[in-house]
């Protein structure tokens, strides 16, 4: 039976055309407010270097007075890593914040609290060295402490899930996800069950239904743009519905969620506006979702719906999505080009006449390839007095990573 499906979808994808994929906003590219000022540079302080040297000899002391474990450790082990930190020795805090980490696990538990103030600190390190696989580490350890995602949720495990979603998702942006499936199955599904549950909970969704469908919706617009799309055919559908056509585990591939993932964005902003009926930012999102999908008619209610709520956010054109952002975490990458965007875009989100120009201290040649990609965005149009859609011009400043 295998052999027959696999012989199926070679011949239906010799005769089926790789669809136009859209380029969701946000890759590669972020509004310039979203780039953090350059931090003032580290001076070399001859005081703090010794106000560190003499922490660590310190807290050497205790270790033989003590022994190596003592539970009065910790503090001055987290104490000699902030000093190292301050100074711009990131090796020495990492590795303090390390010892006391462990320490605290020694004499509170695998589970202690205590642990939870010496990983904010551990997070803030790696954001500030920009040490993307150590951040993502330390996140996960954060999220399994608080319970790994399982209810009954309370406010420092919602926002470490968060994190550990963010950072977890930032990694999969630069790779193929054909060589990641099941690491981005993994995501999914854990993902998916929690946002389920976390916007089902009366005692939180309020308040955490819209970051949490938000940021599941992200990777959904990221893996309708990292897998090519087949276009529709019933023959296709139906041989990936046999059994035979799943993983190991039971889990269907990727590029079956791909082709099901219009219902399941869909539902995700339908449970959300169930929580919020009056969320105009669940309404653009719902409609940005529509109008990516070429589901005009639809999409134009929704705007109309959601601009009788914010109207000043429709009084010009946005490429889409608009809700939810894609970002990057800009602390894992390079310095990023500043560029001014100017385009046209149609009653119909049809941009033209786009012209990009470097905002740098030094002029830099603005690259084709990003002239390529707004050209392959989709955008959604202003709207006359939140009814007909018009054309309008829009100007943004951007960043460009490279």
């Amino acid at each position: 039976m295998l052999t027959r499906v696999m012989l199926a979808l070679v011949s239906l994808a010799s005769a089926s055309v790789i669809a136009d994929t859209p380029v969701p906003f946000g890759i590669r590219v972020q509004p310039l407010e979203s780039m953090p000022t350059d931090p003032a540079p580290v001076q070399v302080d001859t005081v703090l270097l010794a106000n560190v040297d003499a922490a660590e000899q310190a807290v050497i002391s205790m270790e033989q007075r003590l022994g190596p474990y003592h539970p009065d450790l910790t503090a001055p082990l987290v104490d000699a890593a902030h000093l190292a930190t301050q100074s711009g020795e990131i090796t020495l805090a990492a590795s303090l914040y390390d010892r006391a980490l462990h320490n605290a696990r020694v004499n509170d538990g695998l589970y202690g609290d205590q642990q939870l103030p010496i990983l904010r600190g551990l997070l803030d390190l790696y954001l500030l060295s920009g040490d993307r696989a150590a951040f993502e580490d330390r996140a996960a350890y954060q999220f399994r402490l608080l319970g790994s995602g399982l209810p009954p949720f309370e406010t420092g495990e919602l926002q470490a899930a968060l994190e550990f979603f963010d950072v977890s998702l930032d990694a999969l942006l630069d790779v193929a996800w054909e060589t990641r499936g099941r690491d981005a199955l993994r995501l999914h599904d854990r993902f998916e069950s929690m946002t389920e549950e976390v916007c089902a909970d009366q005692s939180v969704n309020r308040d955490w239904c819209q970051p949490f469908t938000f940021r599941l919706v992200r990777f959904y617009y990221l893996l309708e743009y990292k897998l090519d799309v087949l276009v529709d055919d019933p023959r296709f559908e139906r041989a990936f519905a046999d059994t035979e056509w799943q993983s190991l585990e039971r889990d269907p591939r990727l590029d079956v969620l791909q082709r099901r993932l219009f219902g399941q964005g869909e539902k995700l902003f339908e449970a959300l506006l169930t929580v919020d009926a009056d969320n105009a930012a669940a309404l653009s999102a719902l409609a940005d979702w529509h109008w990516f999908y070429r589901k005009r008619d639809r999409a134009l209610e929704l705007y109309r719906q959601a601009c009788a709520h914010s109207p000043d956010s429709f009084t010009q054109a946005a490429p889409l999505p608009e809700h939810p952002k894609l970002a990057y975490e800009l602390a894992f990458q390079e310095r990023p080009i500043p560029v001014r965007l100017t385009l046209k875009v149609s009653e119909r989100g049809q941009p033209s006449d786009i012209e990009l120009t470097s905002l740098g201290a030094e002029s830099v040649s603005v690259p084709s390839g990003l002239r390529r990609s707004m050209r392959k965005m989709r955008y959604r149009p202003a709207l006359d007095e939140c009814k007909e859609p018009v054309e309008t011009v829009l100007e943004v400043d951007l960043v460009y990573l490279e």
